[in-house]
């Protein structure tokens, strides 16, 4: 299997820019002004990798795929906070994706968050298997990730294909009861919401 090296993810970005004749700031504008409300893949990465994103990003969308990254997205958002809201905010949009790359970089190491998203959203889809490893490697290097990464498999573009099969949004009983209650729906007895 071969992994993208980061002067390919790079050359990737760099593309995109000569292509568009558009600045990083006006390609990002534009990505975020789709407001889309599901994508096929939840981008999970270091924030101190914004150009290799910016060329992982094109890599899978030239691909096909619809790809969500927050602070290309959801600018508004404070990554550097670590709150509730944010945390709130990352779950319903991980819930609007099918999938999650986890961009491995020496960085995603560092990361605060790139941890809590892989394992909420393997949690999030089990047991499907809708997790999966991005390396980014130099040149000649192979890919080595924290032990716990072993246990999704890695993507390789040429071969990758979406995982079928959505699976339906699960509301917590209680929730529904709640939301019924609210919501002024009555409840035969015996039947259950």
């Amino acid at each position: 299997m071969a992994f993208y090296t980061f002067d390919q993810v790079r050359a990737a970005a760099q593309d995109v820019r000569r292509r568009t004749q558009k600045s990083d700031h006006q390609l990002l504008r534009e990505a975020r002004d789709t407001q889309r409300n599901s994508f096929d893949i939840f981008l999970s990465h270091s924030s101190r990798d914004k150009e290799l994103v910016i060329g992982a990003k094109k890599l899978i969308e030239d691909r096909g795929y619809s790809v969500y990254v927050d602070w290309i997205e959801d600018s508004e958002l404070d990554r550097a906070a670590i709150d509730r809201g944010r945390a709130d905010h990352l779950r319903r949009r991980m819930r609007q994706c099918e999938s999650l790359f986890y961009v491995h970089t020496p960085n995603a190491a560092l990361s605060r968050w790139c941890p809590w998203e892989l394992g909420f959203f393997d949690g999030l889809r089990q047991p499907e298997r809708r997790v999966f490893v991005f390396p980014i490697v130099r040149a000649g290097e192979p890919y080595k990730g924290q032990e716990y990464l072993t246990l999704y498999d890695t993507v390789d573009l040429t071969t990758w294909v979406r995982p079928t099969g959505r699976r339906p949004p699960t509301v917590d009983p209680l929730e529904q009861r709640l939301l019924a209650d609210r919501l002024g729906i009555l409840r035969r007895p015996g039947h259950i919401l």
